[in-house]
């Protein structure tokens, strides 16, 4: 029996380059259009290549959507914990959780955009993938809060509403973040979690961004 052949690396990361490239801009595509109204042949053109080259990466603008999103919160989930590992004090770790959401969707705005409206979009096994790494980053976001409140002997807010108003302040900021004007991802990131911890812990335990 014949071996298969091993894909060199460069070739596989010449590859995973340039499906990364598509998928920025497929974001970019139905960030401005909606998924509804953009078509795969806009995304090819806007590629400058043809569909059957598109066509060899993906088989369809619903998977270019899975891949999206399940890109999207798998990396978000895999920086996280990396991020978080060592970390033994939670409120570093809800810091740490802010910063790493923010890191990343202030260079990806589109797909920030994508994931908060398009998530019903998707059917079938796609969408539960996607739903299954959205609960998981949910989770641990939520297993952090809960960390903050038995250190801080009760917080003044229910843990998984805690988790859900931390969410939709992040996921929304592309509606007005403005790089121009608004303060740089890592004074955002502090000033976010000031507001955030400020309201979830005791009134003696609370906390500012330079902590």
């Amino acid at each position: 029996m014949r071996a298969g052949k091993t894909i060199p690396a460069s070739r596989k990361n010449r590859r995973e380059e340039r499906l990364e490239h598509i998928l920025s801009v497929a974001a970019r595509v139905f960030a401005e259009e909606g998924y509804e109204k953009a078509s795969i042949r806009k995304i090819a053109s806007e590629l400058n290549g043809s569909l059957s080259a598109l066509y060899h990466y993906v088989k369809s603008k619903e998977e270019l959507l899975f891949r999206i999103q399940y890109h999207t919160f798998d990396s978000l989930v895999r920086g996280l914990k990396e991020k978080t590992a060592a970390v033994a004090d939670p409120v570093k770790k809800i810091r740490l959780m802010v910063e790493n959401h923010l890191e990343h969707f202030l260079k990806h705005i589109s797909e920030l955009k994508v994931c908060s409206h398009e998530m019903e979009s998707l059917t079938g096994r796609a969408y539960k993938k996607v739903l299954e790494v959205r609960r998981e980053y949910f989770r641990v976001t939520l297993d952090i809060i809960k960390e903050i409140r038995r250190k801080c002997g009760g917080a003044r807010l229910d843990p998984h509403l805690a988790a859900l108003h931390l969410f939709g302040m992040l996921n929304w900021i592309y509606m007005w973040y403005d790089p121009k004007r608004n303060p740089s991802g890592k004074k955002l990131s502090g000033q976010l979690c000031t507001l955030f911890l400020n309201g979830l812990l005791p009134k003696n335990e609370t906390t500012n961004e330079h902590e």
